[in-house]
C-alpha cells in the first residue's frame, strides 16, 4: 500500500488575487527607522481549478503605501505567471517564480517586494493544500499536536513604558523586545525602566533595526551587559560582511539575532554555520513564507541555534506564524506586536489572549483564519 502524502497533490492554479488594506490608528509602531503612520496589508488568496482556495499576507509595513504597490506587482506581473500552471508539490511554487521572474528582479531592482510577493504566495498555497486534505496547518506540516507556543510582547510605544510594561506583564506575557538604536543614553534609560518594571526573571530582547556600525554596536552592546538581555536583534546592517557579524558575535556576551531582512536560505546557513547568529528570524511574510520559514527553522534546530519567528502584521500573518512554530514542536517564540492594529484583531477571529506566556494555535484547517468579507471591504484601499 503506497503511503499518503498530502505534501505532494497536484495544484493547477486558477486565480491568484490581491487585497490592498489600510487602517488608520492613533499612534503606530515606532523605532530608531521611523514611525509606521498608518498599519497595512496585504492580503492574497490562491484558487485551484477544482474550487479549493487558500489565503497568504505579503509584509508591506514600509513606506506608507507599500499595500498597493505589492498588490499590483501580484496583479500585473506574478498571477499572470501562475494561471493555469501546475505544481506536483506546493514547494515547488516559490523557487519556480524566483527561477522565472530573476531577470524581472533584476531589471527593476525591486528584489525585496518581489520576494515579499512571492512570500505570501507560498503562504496562500500552503493553506490552500492543508484546507484541501482538511488538515490545520502545524498538522500539515508534519507537527505533532502542539496548542499553544511562546510569544513575546513586542515594540512597545515611547510613551509612558513603565505603565505599558505593567500592562504588558498584566497581559500574561513574559517577555517584551525593546526597540534601541536611539542616541546611546536614551537606549539605557528604556532598558533600564524595564527591567526595574518587570523584574529580574521576566525575559528582554533589543532591537537596534540595524542602527550601529561594528565599532558602535561594539561600545553598545557592552553597555547593555548589567541588563541581562536575552538577544540583540539586528545591531548592524543586515547585509553587513558576515566576518564582520562573525568579530561581533565573538565580542559579545549577549545572544546577536537577525533574520527579518535576510532573504535566502544560504545566508541563514552561513550565519548559522560560523555562529555569528545564535537566534534566527524569518518572517513568513516578507522572504521564504511557510516553506522558507520551515527550513531556516529546522536547518537552524539541528545545529543548536534558536528560531524565532519574526512578525509585525495582520492576523492572517499570525496565525500562520503560529502554526508554523506549532509544526516545529512548539521550541521559540512568535512576536507579538502590542500597538493597536485593527487588521490584526478585527480582521478575522484570531485569540490572542496571551497566558503565561503563550498564545493558541488556531484551530480549524489550514491557518484557522478566514478574512471577513465585510472587513476586507472596510479596510480596502
Amino acid at each position: 500500500m503506497s503511503h499518503f502524502n498530502p505534501q505532494t497533490l497536484p495544484v493547477k492554479v486558477a486565480q491568484v488575487t490581491a487585497y490592498p488594506l489600510r487602517a488608520h490608528v492613533r499612534q503606530g509602531p515606532e523605532s530608531s527607522l521611523g514611525s509606521m503612520p498608518v498599519r497595512q496589508g496585504c492580503l492574497v488568496r490562491m484558487e485551484d481549478c477544482d474550487g479549493a482556495y487558500g489565503w497568504g499576507e505579503i509584509w508591506c509595513n514600509f513606506p506608507p503605501h507599500a499595500a498597493e504597490s505589492r498588490a499590483w506587482l501580484v496583479r500585473d506581473i506574478i498571477a499572470p505567471c501562475l494561471q493555469g500552471q501546475i505544481f506536483q508539490d506546493w514547494r515547488e511554487l516559490r523557487p519556480a517564480l524566483e527561477q522565472k521572474l530573476l531577470r524581472m528582479m533584476i531589471h527593476t531592482g525591486e528584489s525585496g517586494a518581489f520576494a515579499q510577493c512571492f512570500a505570501g504566495i507560498d503562504m496562500a498555497v500552503a493553506d490552500l493544500c492543508a484546507r484541501r486534505v482538511n488538515m490545520g496547518m502545524s498538522q500539515f506540516l508534519g507537527g505533532s499536536g502542539t496548542t499553544a507556543v511562546g510569544t513575546y510582547a513586542s515594540t512597545p510605544s515611547s510613551g509612558n513604558l513603565e505603565l505599558q510594561c505593567g500592562e504588558i506583564k498584566n497581559a500574561g506575557h513574559t517577555a517584551i523586545k525593546l526597540k534601541i538604536g536611539y542616541e546611546p543614553a536614551r537606549d539605557i534609560a528604556a532598558i533600564k525602566t524595564a527591567r526595574e518594571s518587570l523584574g529580574t526573571e521576566f525575559s528582554i530582547m533589543v532591537d537596534a533595526n540595524q542602527a550601529w556600525n561594528y565599532s558602535l554596536a561594539k561600545t553598545q552592546i557592552s553597555a547593555l551587559e548589567p541588563f541581562r538581555i536575552d538577544f540583540i536583534e539586528e545591531p548592524l546592517l543586515a547585509n553587513e560582511d558576515l566576518s564582520i557579524w562573525k568579530r561581533l558575535s565573538e565580542h559579545s556576551s549577549i545572544p546577536l539575532a537577525a533574520g527579518e531582512n535576510i532573504s535566502s536560505q544560504a545566508r541563514f546557513e552561513n550565519h548559522i554555520n560560523d555562529h555569528s547568529l545564535h537566534v534566527v528570524q524569518p518572517d513568513v511574510a516578507k522572504w521564504g513564507g511557510i516553506s522558507g520559514a520551515l527550513n531556516v527553522a529546522r536547518y537552524a534546530h539541528a545545529r543548536e541555534a534558536q528560531c524565532y519567528l519574526h512578525f509585525m502584521g495582520t492576523g492572517l500573518g499570525m496565525a500562520a506564524s503560529l502554526h508554523v512554530l506549532a509544526g516545529l514542536g512548539g521550541d521559540g517564540r512568535v512576536e507579538l506586536d502590542v500597538n493597536e492594529n485593527p487588521l490584526r484583531t478585527g480582521l478575522g477571529e484570531i485569540n490572542l489572549a496571551v497566558s503565561n506566556g503563550r498564545l493558541s494555535v488556531p484551530g480549524g484547517t489550514g491557518f484557522g483564519f478566514e478574512p471577513d468579507s465585510s472587513e476586507l471591504v472596510r479596510f480596502s484601499i
